[in-house]
């Protein structure tokens, strides 16, 4: 390990600042700078990088504790030592509290200043060496996950959960610039969005975050005031220290990360910049490539909605059909617990159900009336057709149980493979509920618009037999409980509504 540092020696008698000076930049090569100013001592701390500084303790208006305060505010990893000619224990003890490594009594010998100077430097440099290790790791990792996550809101949440668990962070956020407008838009945030709102320097709104943005450097914030903060003691306000760095991509800042610790005692480092410098280098590259992903995807989903869409134009008795199966199958799942991942599964594979009706003919698909046999048949193909149209788009492999097995039966009735009870994926299942739902609630050639009892009623009757248990008797708590709303989606009047309340009460007390 390269022990050579840059030691800044501060002491209004000059002799004492040259004899420090040349004893340690010739017994290991440092790079040493002496000032008998205390003034001209601070603005060095202000203006270079400082690994060591030794100190008198006391020189005329100024104390060896302003030569601390600056380092602790500027360059908060520096190392500290005191020397002083009025030793007293309390001295001692006071330097040591307020972050000093340690304390030198004049007149000292040679080997002692050596020596304690070389512990402080090997300390500070096991601690450097012991962040670098910790952060390779740290980016190892993050670079592993962010490597099995394509989409940008998944892709957000973990760079945003390594900031806080790395840094000790409270709160984060990511904002993206605005194309159009060119302001910061938050993406992303980790903790108490009440407390963060409130907070410009974490929404982009301040002149910090919009200063990064505009010339590309990474900024440390030492003291912010955090109004109506969430704290052990309920909202109150705080002290809390802040980076935001930028986001490049292709040479230009596409946004920033804010973080921010509460509490000044342990104040960011230049290390610390350092560090999350290299994570947001990864990050932004890696968010680049999740929002070209999510564009690609968003343009093939935009082709195969029209696709869809124009199924449903050819069939005069299930415009908005995919809309509606689409609504129902999200209250049903965020009620059984599905998380955002599935959701958006779902919503994809619960408007491309019936995408395999591209193979029907009109005359099947339109028909004023029961289907025959045999136009039953060409109407039980258009699953696996529709599952063979999405098998050349690879990212669309996680909704093909939702366009295959919507029709399949818990008793093993259904087509087209005639799967039986949880050997239908469950995504099958619980689609073949919403689709059911949908068929009764709204009007066909065959069949009068029915109210809430009827859903409730061929729900319960075929509880087992069509349809998986549990997910009847969760859709049917969730009605209950009002979860779930089907009068505003199907516009019932105010009949129709009293009428289905009153479906629901009975049906309720059956159930019990």
């Amino acid at each position: 390990m390269d022990m050579r540092a840059h030691i800044l020696v501060v002491d209004d008698e000059e002799y004492i600042c040259t004899i420090a000076q040349n004893i340690l930049a010739d017994h290991e090569g440092h790079h040493v700078t002496s000032c008998s100013d205390p003034a001209e001592a601070i603005r060095t701390i202000q203006s270079e990088s400082i690994d060591l500084v030794l100190t008198d303790m006391m020189m005329g208006e100024y104390s060896g504790i302003d030569i601390l305060r600056a380092c602790q505010e500027h360059q908060p990893d520096t190392v500290v030592i005191f020397m002083t000619g009025h030793p007293t224990i309390e001295n001692a003890i006071s330097v040591l509290k307020r972050g000093a490594y340690d304390y030198l009594v004049k007149p000292f010998k040679l080997e002692s200043l050596r020596a304690t100077v070389e512990r402080g430097l090997e300390k500070l440099f096991l601690q450097r060496e012991n962040v670098r290790l910790k952060n390779a790791v740290s980016l190892y990792q993050l670079s592993a996950a962010m490597g099995g996550t394509v989409h940008l809101d998944s892709l957000l949440k973990l760079v945003l959960e390594s900031v806080i668990a790395e840094f000790d962070a409270g709160l984060a956020t990511i904002a993206l610039v605005d194309s159009d407008t060119n302001e910061l838009q938050v993406q992303a945030f980790h903790g108490d969005w009440e407390t963060i709102s409130g907070m410009p320097f974490l929404t982009g709104k301040d002149e910090i975050p919009e200063t990064v943005v505009e010339t590309g450097d990474a900024e440390i914030v030492k003291d912010i005031t955090v109004e109506n903060a969430n704290t052990d003691h309920g909202r109150d306000s705080a002290k809390a220290a802040g980076i935001c760095v930028p986001l490049f991509a292709k040479g230009s800042v596409i946004g920033v990360l804010s973080f921010v610790r509460f509490g000044l005692i342990r104040p960011f480092t230049t290390g610390d910049l350092h560090s999350i410098s290299i994570i947001a280098a990864k990050a932004a590259s890696a968010i680049e490539s999740s929002m070209l992903y999510d564009e690609l995807e968003d343009a093939y989903l935009s082709t195969i909605r029209a696709l869809a869409n124009s199924i449903e134009a050819r069939d005069n008795y299930t415009r908005g059909h995919a809309e509606r199966v689409t609504h129902i199958a999200e209250m049903l799942a965020r009620g059984i617990g599905w998380g955002e991942d599935e959701i958006r599964w779902l919503r994809i594979g619960s408007t491309l159900h019936d995408v395999g009706k591209i193979g029907i003919p009109d005359s099947i698909l339109n028909k004023p009336g029961p289907l025959t046999e045999e136009e039953f048949e060409v109407m039980k193909g258009h699953p696996e057709t529709g599952s063979k149209l999405l098998e050349g788009i690879p990212f669309l492999k996680p909704i093909h149980p939702y366009v295959l097995y919507h029709h399949e039966k818990w008793d093993g009735s259904g087509y087209p493979k005639g799967l039986k009870g949880e050997e239908i994926p469950v995504e099958g299942r619980l689609l073949a509920i919403a689709d059911t739902v949908d068929a009764i609630l709204t009007n066909r050639p065959y069949r009068a618009a029915s109210v809430m009892e009827k859903v409730l009623d061929e729900l319960t009757i075929f509880r087992g037999r069509q349809f998986d248990p549990y997910l009847v008797d969760s859709f049917i708590e969730l009605i209950k409980s009002g979860s779930v709303d089907l009068d505003s989606l199907y516009g019932f009047d105010k009949t129709e509504l009293d009428e289905n309340r009153l479906a629901q009460e009975r049906i309720s007390d059956s159930v019990r």
